[in-house]
């Protein structure tokens, strides 16, 4: 399979496009080749909408278990085991029920966009009671900005291309290869978080038992104290190295740069890491696990609110995890390093991040709840709790390995699981609100990524880019695959860079929060209007193009000027 890390040029080409004298050189025939469609070969990446919300309500089971459908049948007969008397409102109504399914993009509703709404993006289309931000409303910017602002001006949201549905079904494919999806009725808001949240832990009990997990939700804050809350689903995790020539490549260059830039023979000061980052030694494990979270676990962690990490002792030492997206194409070829890889660069490096956090617990619990408007403190309804019962999500065993039962043990089994304190109504009831739940879900993401252990002497520091715990690699790895069959047509993998996000996020932040105007593609991009069904109505490229065209007549004015006055 083909694979490549970029190069310090590559990297660079994933970098925002610097401003440009755009248009400078053209004329109307340049104009015409530049703006029309490119080869096959180029395409618009494939970014699927990633808000959890949009999902049906649904218990994501392991593959692994035996028996599915016998545990599918008891969720089924559980539903009506409760009678809960809940009244609420239309518009509550309309929360609660399950999202209608996608229609044909010829029967989206469209509509001009409103010129005179000064409003900035984040307060027109993700504040309550809309969707909070989700990584794919900060990288699909990455494409084109003006494009993603005209799709949810006109629609609300991106319409599903069949380039989408393809890729969704590619998705559907490969998820159902480790989860079974269950249907569960949800009667609260509250339900429906709440089987969000038991989703992620059996994803990580899942990752856990058997190497890799699919469809991770995590959730975050972005753009510092006051921050923007931000939902995405990460498509895989896995603790098999994506490609180990890769890695070893990725942090030999990272040495050999730290090297250059701080050795001793250059005599440099070295500069204090940002926050997030940290030494290549304490990414081996060469640090204190107080060093690593940037204070002491009551300092940072201590909040009952939040849960409490703990570190076992005389644990082995955790399996790396590696961060991967599966991207769906039509051709069979990579896209190249550049303006077509720039937007899973960053999607990736979103997911790591968001995913770190979670795992470092240092996302508060009440920002999340508060942006869903959700009462932490309200218990899930019967019929939620006996619904979810049925279908073994509460038990561990003794070794906490999070093994997971399917329902269809016999009674004796079951009852003595009961005996010895194994039941799972019990760990239900025992997490029966969102934050007794967010808690449960923070200490089993510390058993999934615990700090790396303290190291009885540190190498001498070298700087790295990851910001993460030991335990999760800086490499990312987008993984392309047919649109048609499914098949990997090979990789691509990026190194984290905390500085290239941090720029990113900040830049788009202020986008989203009004403190600047919507942009489009640089001259050298402008391939990408090929694509756009808003193309001919863009004023951005209509400007740019007469923009070019002027500046090329009066060169050619000024030449002729010349020639005659040499004559």
């Amino acid at each position: 399979m083909a694979t490549a890390v970029p190069s310090q040029n590559d990297a660079a080409s994933i970098t925002p496009a610097e401003e440009s004298d755009y248009g400078s050189d053209l004329d109307e025939a340049t104009v015409d080749a530049l703006f029309s469609t490119p080869g096959p070969d180029v395409e618009k990446p494939v970014i699927l909408d990633d808000h959890g919300d949009s999902r049906q309500p649904v218990a994501r089971l392991a593959r692994t278990r035996g028996k599915l459908s016998q545990a599918i049948t008891a969720a089924s007969n559980a539903k009506g085991t409760a009678s809960v008397e809940i009244e609420y409102d239309e518009s509550n109504r309309r929360t609660f029920s399950p999202p209608p399914a996608d229609k044909p993009t010829e029967q989206q509703p469209t509509a001009p966009v409103d010129e005179n709404n000064t409003r900035s993006p984040l307060l027109r289309f993700r504040t309550p009671p809309k969707k909070p931000l989700s990584v794919t409303d900060l990288v699909s910017p990455a494409w084109c900005e003006l494009q993603y602002f005209y799709s949810l001006s006109r629609y609300g949201r991106v319409r599903r291309t069949p380039a989408m549905k393809q890729g969704s079904s590619v998705h559907k494919v490969l998820e159902e290869q480790v989860h079974t999806e269950v249907p569960v009725e949800v009667v609260t808001k509250e339900d429906r978080f709440g089987l969000r949240l038991w989703n992620v832990v059996q994803g990580l009990r899942t990752l856990r038992r058997e190497g890799m997990t699919r469809e991770l939700e995590v959730w975050g804050v972005l753009g510092g104290e006051g921050g923007e809350v931000v939902n995405g689903i990460i498509d895989q995790i896995t603790t098999v190295c994506p490609d180990e020539e890769a890695e070893t490549r990725m942090l030999e260059e990272a040495e050999g740069s730290a090297t250059t830039q701080h050795g001793s023979s250059g005599g440099k000061k070295t500069k204090p890491l940002p926050p997030d980052q940290r030494t290549l030694g304490q990414y081996f494990g060469g640090s204190t696990l107080e060093s690593q979270l940037g204070g002491t676990l009551e300092s940072r962690h201590g909040s009952a609110w939040l849960g409490t990490l703990t570190q076992e002792s005389e644990t082995p030492p955790p399996k790396k995890l590696y961060v991967v997206d599966v991207k769906t194409r039509r051709s069979n070829t990579l896209p190249a390093h550049g303006s077509q890889t720039r937007p899973t660069y960053y999607q990736l490096m979103l997911y790591l991040r968001l995913f770190s956090k979670l795992a470092a617990n240092e996302v508060p619990a009440e920002r999340i709840f508060e942006r869903y408007g959700l009462d932490h403190q309200a218990t899930f309804s019967d019929s939620f709790l006996a619904q979810m019962g049925t279908l073994g999500l509460g038990f561990e065993d003794e070794n906490g390995a999070g093994e997971i039962r399917d329902g269809t043990e016999g009674l004796e089994t079951r009852e003595a699981h009961a005996r010895e304190g194994h039941d799972d109504l019990e760990v239900l009831l025992a997490h029966n609100t969102l934050g007794k739940l967010w808690e449960f879900m923070i200490r089993e993401l510390a058993r999934t990524v615990p700090p790396a252990p303290p190291a009885a002497a540190s190498p001498p520091p070298i700087r790295t880019s990851s910001p993460t715990p030991s335990s999760i690699s800086p490499l990312l790895t987008a993984e392309f695959r047919s649109a048609s069959s499914g098949n990997l047509i090979g990789k691509r993998h990026f190194p984290f860079s905390a500085p290239a996000l941090d720029h990113y996020v900040a830049d788009e932040l202020s986008w989203w929060r009004g403190e600047r105007e919507t942009k489009g593609v640089e001259m050298d991009e402008a391939f990408k209007c090929g694509y756009c069904e808003f193309a001919e109505g863009c004023e951005w490229r209509a400007g740019k193009v007469e923009e070019g065209v002027q500046k090329a007549k009066l060169r050619r004015e000024e030449g002729l000027t010349r020639r005659k006055s040499r004559v």
